[in-house]
């Protein structure tokens, strides 16, 4: 049955989707999900007190999140308009880059959405 529990909230925002998997982690249960609005998490099973315990100290020490972190988020969730917009940009790229004199190997989708984000993450 599942159980919940609400979290004092943070003094900053941080960085839900690494806050999540980090609580996770820590409470051995994958199932943990919830809101960043009110820090009410759900689990599978019971919050036990040292469940409780470690997930607030992680709620309390999660670093802020960033411009760039958040940046990198938008990027993971572009829609599908997005995507397609970027990767028919790497299709033209791909068709200079085989002319060329001494062609160069295309450049994949996975590749090209990583060097978004991580430029992303540099700005």
């Amino acid at each position: 049955m599942a159980d919940y529990h609400v979290f004092a909230r943070p003094a900053s925002v941080p960085d839900w989707m690494t806050l999540l998997a980090s609580i996770r982690t820590a409470v051995n249960d994958a199932t943990v999900s919830g809101s960043p609005f009110d820090y009410r998490l759900k689990r599978a099973g019971i919050w036990s007190a040292n469940d409780i315990t470690a997930t607030q100290t992680l709620i309390d020490a999660a670093p802020a999140v960033t411009p760039q972190i958040a940046a990198q988020r938008t990027i993971d969730n572009w829609p599908i308009e997005e995507k397609a917009f970027a990767l028919a940009l790497i299709d033209q790229l791909n068709v200079i880059r085989a002319a060329l004199p001494s062609p160069l190997p295309p450049i994949t989708p996975a590749q090209a959405l990583a060097a978004i984000r991580a430029k992303a993450g540099t700005l």
